[in-house]
């Protein structure tokens, strides 16, 4: 039923034709699913009214949790159980529940809320040892769909081979430096994770591990560090054996690229590196929106516009509170809304979106 209306939106804002402004009869048909196109965090441990409103008002696809929502095993199946049924009851969808468990550092599922520690990236590529990549990430896949969570925004195919690099390489989240040997770990890791009904991102496209800044922090600039054969590799692989169920952009600036925009506005990179030269056609995610290299230089709303436009499918907001208090999801769809209304965004673009937002949910296991 929801791929059937996914088609039928599709139909409909392809028949709008070029962008000089939209019908309002189409926009009425949009307006409603543009909730679907955000994977939003919150704050909080339980299904308070703020979280509600996500839900039942923006209507957001999915929701993305941090640490800060988690205080034990119990607490958080509990959590992800009354999601899921709200969700459900509002919008008679499944709602994705997405968290970053990478292992290592980079697992929110963490001792300090009760499991055993995980071995990180760099651990497993060190011991080189494809089967016990395999058996550590059954392990955390195991781990999240005990705690109701359907979505590993991981593994990273960053490939570290800058060893100054501070938010990869420095973080032990590079299985390698080696495209080969990342290329390999992370087959092994999706498996793993798919043989548990756990779907998985490819991040950080097209590549971080060259960098010597972090984009969580402002403008990072890989023009001069970044290659191509290295860093796409991974990518090229995986993307080929259909083993990328999703794949999140990297708040990355190259000039050969795109002399304007980042990787994660960047039409040329993502519509035509990713799409037209890799050949992929699952859904795309944007790492947060909110990090220092987008929020601060373009502001949320427009940055929610040039994503989608650019090709992203999936928006992630990982705070769903402004500083002044705003919404930012509400936010987020406002600036989406307007820019259709005026023209500005093409409704066959968003109607893609919508469309691989469904196709990617129609994958979770019963």
């Amino acid at each position: 039923m929801r791929r059937r209306a996914a088609a039928s939106l599709l139909a409909l804002a392809l028949a709008a034709g070029c962008r000089t402004g939209m019908d309002p009869a189409r926009l009425a048909a949009l307006d409603p699913e543009l909730g679907q196109l955000l994977l939003v965090g919150f704050q909080g441990t339980a299904l308070d009214a703020p979280v509600d409103r996500l839900l039942c008002e923006v209507r957001v696809g999915g929701v993305v949790l941090f640490a800060r929502n988690i205080v034990d095993p119990a607490q958080l199946a509990g959590l992800t159980r009354a999601l899921r049924e709200r969700a459900a009851a509002c919008t008679g969808r499944r709602l994705l529940i997405a968290v970053d468990a990478e292992g290592g550092r980079v697992m929110r599922l963490a001792p300090d809320a009760g499991w055993a520690a995980t071995l990180s990236a760099r651990d497993l590529g060190d011991a080189n040892d494809f089967t016990l990549t395999e058996l550590e990430a059954r392990r955390i896949a195991r781990r999240l769909r005990e705690a109701g969570i359907n979505w590993n925004l991981a593994p990273v195919v960053d490939v570290g081979y800058n060893p100054a690099n501070p938010v990869i390489v420095g973080t032990a989240r590079a299985f390698s430096a080696n495209p080969w040997l990342v290329a390999e770990h992370a087959r092994a890791f999706i498996r793993a994770m798919r043989a548990e009904g756990v779907l998985t991102t490819l991040k950080h496209f097209p590549g971080h591990g060259s960098s010597w800044g972090d984009s969580h922090a402002g403008f990072v600039d890989v023009t001069d560090t970044a290659s191509a054969e290295v860093e796409l590799a991974p990518y090229r692989l995986l993307i080929a054996e259909r083993l990328a169920d999703a794949v999140m952009t990297a708040h990355v600036w190259n000039r050969r690229l795109d002399p304007a925009h980042p990787a994660t506005l960047s039409r040329a990179t993502i519509t035509g590196l990713l799409r037209g030269g890799l050949g992929f056609d699952g859904p795309v995610v944007s790492d947060d929106l909110r990090m220092g290299a987008i929020e601060e230089r373009y502001g949320l709303g427009e940055a929610a516009v040039l994503a989608l436009d650019a090709g992203v499918d999936v928006l992630l907001i990982a705070d769903d509170r402004l500083p002044d208090g705003r919404s930012a999801p509400a936010v987020a769809r406002a600036a989406v809304r307007r820019a259709l209304a005026r023209g500005r965004l093409d409704p066959g673009r968003v109607a893609a979106a919508l469309a691989r937002v469904d196709a990617l949910r129609a994958r979770l296991p019963p």
